[in-house]
């Protein structure tokens, strides 16, 4: 018997963008069902998801990845998966998170829709790697552990440690009994990078992003 495989996708700028793409993935992926496994991995939650879905040629997917890996969810119906994830933010705390980060000025803070209990995020253009790693020491300091994911030279996602797209699939494959080698994840920006330090098969899609492009492993196709 066949085993299962599974794709892990990134959505915009990997699967949406261009419609024809599209609609050649979604006949391409339907006639692998059910030897193929589909989950959507994306910084949008839940909700976002579903409509993309709905409003889209893209194919139901299994289950979703969501808040950049903060959310695990079955789909349609949102129960959660991933046994309680993220169970293991035992450090994070919004309150302290958000009182901190007013001391860094260059730090907008995205509307109110882009915000889940395990992710805050910031628009912040053009940071340099120092001013990373300076603000990271601010929260650690602070007794916040956190992971802090940048990308599109503009974008500033803060996940409690431990919590990103590659960890949040790593915890799908185990519970589905999915072997490494046999889950494929596909992306374009920074906030993909994740899924492709688990030892899966990656996938940089034409258009990526010089941060994903950098990336070099003898599983990833390019």
């Amino acid at each position: 018997m066949e085993s299962t495989r599974l794709l892990v996708s990134d959505l915009d700028g990997t699967l949406l963008g261009d419609d024809e793409s599209l609609s050649q993935f979604a006949e391409w992926f339907e006639s692998r069902r059910p030897r193929w496994r589909l989950v959507y991995s994306s910084g949008r939650l839940f909700p976002s998801v579903i409509e993309a879905v709905r409003s889209t040629s893209l194919p139901p997917p299994d289950a979703v990845i969501g808040g950049v890996g903060t959310e695990i969810r079955d789909y349609p119906d949102g129960a959660s998966l991933g046994n309680g994830w993220p169970s293991d933010a035992v450090s994070w705390d919004v309150s302290t998170l958000e009182r901190e980060l007013a001391a860094f000025p260059e730090l907008e803070r995205q509307p109110e829709e882009f915000q889940s209990p395990f992710k805050r995020s910031y628009y912040a253009f053009d940071l340099l790697p120092a001013r990373l790693e300076q603000i990271e020491r601010h929260l650690g300091a602070a007794g916040q552990r956190v992971n802090l994911i940048y990308s599109s030279s503009r974008d500033l996602d803060v996940l409690p440690e431990g919590v990103n797209k590659g960890t949040a699939a790593a915890r799908l494959a185990r519970e589905w009994q999915i072997q490494p080698w046999q889950v494929f994840v596909a992306g374009d920006t920074g906030n993909d990078a994740a899924m492709f330090a688990q030892g899966f098969r990656g996938i940089v899609v034409g258009n990526a992003r010089e941060e994903l492009r950098r990336i070099q492993a003898p599983t990833i196709y390019k």
